[in-house]
């Protein structure tokens, strides 16, 4: 019996570890679908980046910034960016479009800079109130082809632009150099103030620079001032900031940059950078880097995940370009190991070319895979309609909660709702968290544990069973089940909060467990 019951703690410790968080809700948003409208035209790629940006206009219900790099705006493939204001149930009540045409924002444009390449929510960076957006345009051309661009825009409330900045080969202070092709903006993130000057720092990432060998990749630690130009700037490449050449040709290093915290607990924070084109264990595979930081910009150590390091057991194919997106997600479960979430653009259903999914990953302190959850159509209770060519997981961005959930915005931007790629973006709210501690002194758990779901619960090993209760936690009985048999008891309508579970035995002895719904 021993051996039983130890067998079965083990499982419930898995369950609990493996964070199954079942998709409770999803909407679609795309042409005419999701509260957004039809203002999306063929190749406008709305959903190549999405970023959860807060709750910005004060309604309660925090909103996302979503780009379509192909949009034509006053000139052919300039971009666009949309400020989205949702609704609790993940829907659009409405928007704001800013462009080369709207939205307050007459920063210059050109043919092909493609702005809206990668956003990021930077916060309040100078403390005037308003949020500061990061916004790539890769493409851009300030001195030499697609050298590349950042700009950082501050918006007003109703998603308008307040005021800009931009840094680039020719302005904002920036005098690395760069090369043609370089696409520096590939992404931006907030980094908090690395050097402790007072000011707002962040990172800019070049996916195509050629140090050590061609399209390897880097990124830019880059220490602003106050008014965000650069006062000065580290670059963290194969051959510069610590790396070591660890990066091999077409890598990309740099085609996603997120700031995951302090995850080592060494007082600096660390970065979780992809390089969706890594080969390891196959053809354009992917991988994702994780960065342990020194406040000077440098790397201090680092630890790569990929299909054949990391201890991600995950199954890769060809082509899957893991790491194109990745999102700091917190500590979900609790367990104080933060989880990040990583798209996967290239991911094969079937057979099913770019149909696309996402990881989130519980991550260990020393940068390995504690464990994963793979999200895609059929799974995790997720049944969105994704196709061929939809590119799901392109981009993926934690927004934070609508209601009492987790939410995600996850980019399809190659999706043919509406019409030839024209994109589209899912809003994902994940299922309450069940789990179940022993009240009474119990060393063995192993007598409730919840099922895949997290939304019932069972018991194993105990007989002469002869009710089963839950109460409040002032003690009011809030439902007893009368059928005994069918081992699986349904607590999903249960608000959030914590409860009681009574088993009462027909020996008059009783065992109380906690139950906490989040």
């Amino acid at each position: 019996m021993e051996k039983t019951l130890l067998l079965m703690a083990l499982i419930f410790f898995n369950v609990i570890n493996a964070q199954n968080y079942d998709v409770a809700l999803y909407e679609k948003i795309g042409y005419e679908i999701g509260g957004f409208g039809d203002g999306l035209d063929n190749e406008d790629w709305f959903g190549y980046s999405v970023e959860g940006i807060g709750d910005i206009n004060g309604d309660g219900i925090n909103d996302v910034a979503i780009s379509a790099i192909k949009d034509d705006d006053g000139g052919f493939n300039h971009g666009a960016v949309y400020i989205l204001f949702l609704n609790l149930e993940g829907s659009v009540d409405s928007y704001q479009k800013i462009s080369d045409t709207e939205g307050g924002f007459d920063g210059q444009l050109d043919e092909w800079d493609i702005f809206g390449t990668s956003l990021s929510y930077l916060g309040d960076m100078n403390n005037d109130g308003l949020i500061e957006l990061g916004v790539g345009a890769e493409y851009d051309g300030d001195g030499g082809y697609w050298h590349g661009a950042a700009w950082i825009l501050s918006l007003n409330p109703d998603g308008t632009v307040n005021s800009y900045a931009k840094i680039s080969d020719t302005e904002g202070g920036f005098t690395a150099p760069l090369d043609d092709e370089d696409v520096f903006g590939t992404d931006i993130e907030t980094i908090g103030d690395l050097d402790g000057d007072g000011f707002q720092d962040i990172a800019v990432s070049a996916r195509r620079d050629p140090d050590g060998g061609s399209d390897r990749g880097a990124v830019y630690i880059l220490f602003l001032n106050a008014d965000f130009t650069v006062k000065n700037y580290q670059k963290i490449s194969d051959t510069q900031g610590g790396l070591n050449g660890v990066l091999e040709e077409g890598d990309y290093f740099g085609g996603s940059v997120a700031n995951i915290g302090d995850i080592n607990g060494d007082g600096v924070i660390d970065l979780a950078v992809g390089a969706y084109r890594d080969d390891d264990g196959g053809s354009n595979r992917g991988a994702v880097y994780i960065l342990f930081m020194n406040t000077d910009g440098t790397v201090n150590n680092l630890q790569k995940i990929s299909d054949i390091i990391g201890n991600f057991d995950t199954e890769f194919n060809d082509e899957m370009f893991f790491g194109k997106s990745i999102d700091l997600m917190g500590d979900l479960n609790g367990d104080e190991l933060i989880e990040i979430a990583v798209g996967a653009r290239g991911y094969q259903n079937d057979g099913a070319i770019n149909f696309g999914a996402f990881y989130i990953l519980n991550l260990n302190i020393d940068g390995t895979v504690s464990s994963y959850v793979k999200y895609t159509e059929g799974l995790q209770h997720f049944e969105g309609n994704i196709d061929e060519g939809d590119s799901f997981g392109f981009s993926v961005s934690n927004i934070g909660r609508l209601t009492e959930r987790h939410c995600l915005a996850v980019g399809a931007f190659s999706d043919n709702e509406g019409g030839f790629q024209k994109g589209s973006a899912w809003i994902l709210q994940l299922g309450e968290i069940l789990s179940i501690e022993d009240l009474d002194g119990f060393s063995n758990k192993s007598f409730l544990y919840p099922n895949p779901s997290k939304k019932s619960f069972s018991i194993n090993e105990v007989d002469g069973i002869s009710k089963i209760q839950i109460f409040d936690i002032n003690g009011r009985m809030v439902v007893g089940f009368d059928n005994l048999e069918v081992n699986l008891f349904d607590v999903s309508y249960l608000p959030v909060g914590e409860y009681v579970v009574r088993i009462s035995l027909e020996n008059e002895n009783s065992r109380n467990f906690k139950l906490i719904k989040q």
